[in-house]
């Protein structure tokens, strides 16, 4: 549900499992997204455009899909990686898709450490000592061995914080107020997040402000029974959330 004040969606979409990990490239404007369904035990990878809401892929699974999860959104490539064990944590593993969601290569006996301007950062987990490697993005070839330095990708993301001052909430909260209100200030916008009891209900609620004027108002998710701490951040411009049951995706140009 929504006011009639609302902004246009750039993506929205929604998925038969729960959104369980999201990647973004700020560099094509890209959101990698991996969602899971318990009943079957499978993992599913999609990528969109978040600026143009066009749709690489959706869906996708790969062999053994439980047992990987989504790494990075790099270029034009989306990496998954595996673990070492089904106790541990720790990643062992590479698995690259290409923008059509085909798996372009794969390095099972090697770790993505990270994503930089050079290209991924990888490792051997099985070396007692860490030793770095510089791989090149499409291929997976090593293009340096004992990688020293790398420069690290410039990312500008936005996360809201707890709003101290209750004279500064906004009037808009109906019902009675449970939890912290999520705040923060955007190309002259108010973004707001906060969770709201009213006849028994629980609901979540975004809020969009600019010049105390309502820009945009809507329940993300309803009748909940626990708080979401993680309402919405802000990358490129676009307002990310989830709702619908952490089964939608949406974004919205600010």
């Amino acid at each position: 549900m929504t006011t009639k004040y609302t902004l246009k969606p750039s993506l929205q979409e929604k998925f038969k499992g729960i959104i369980w990990k999201i990647e973004t490239n700020n560099i094509n404007g890209v959101i990698a997204i991996e969602t899971r369904s318990s009943d079957n035990k499978e993992a599913f990878y999609s990528a969109f455009n978040f600026k143009t809401g066009e749709k690489l892929f959706k869906e996708i699974t790969v062999e053994d899909s439980w047992h990987w999860s989504l790494d990075k959104a790099y270029n034009d490539f989306v990496y998954l990686h595996g673990y070492i064990s089904e106790k541990s944590p720790e990643h062992k593993g590479i698995v690259a898709l290409n923008h059509h969601g085909t798996i372009a290569w794969t390095a099972y006996n090697k770790t993505l450490e990270t994503v930089a301007e050079e290209g991924l950062i990888i490792y051997n987990p099985t070396f007692q000592q860490k030793e770095l490697e510089l791989a090149d993005a499409a291929t997976g070839k090593i293009v340096q061995n004992k990688l020293s330095h790398y420069t690290p990708l410039n990312r500008e993301m936005y996360f809201p914080e707890t709003l101290e001052d209750v004279l500064l909430f906004p009037a808009e909260i109906e019902g009675t107020l449970v939890g912290p209100v999520s705040y923060i200030s955007y190309n002259e916008k108010d973004c707001y997040s906060f969770h709201c009891t009213k006849d028994a209900v629980t609901s979540q609620v975004l809020l969009i402000k600019k010049d105390h004027n309502t820009l945009h108002k809507e329940i993300l998710e309803d009748n909940i029974s626990k708080l979401n701490p993680e309402p919405f951040f802000i990358e490129e411009n676009h307002l990310f959330c989830i709702r619908n049951n952490k089964r939608e995706i949406v974004t919205y140009f600010v």
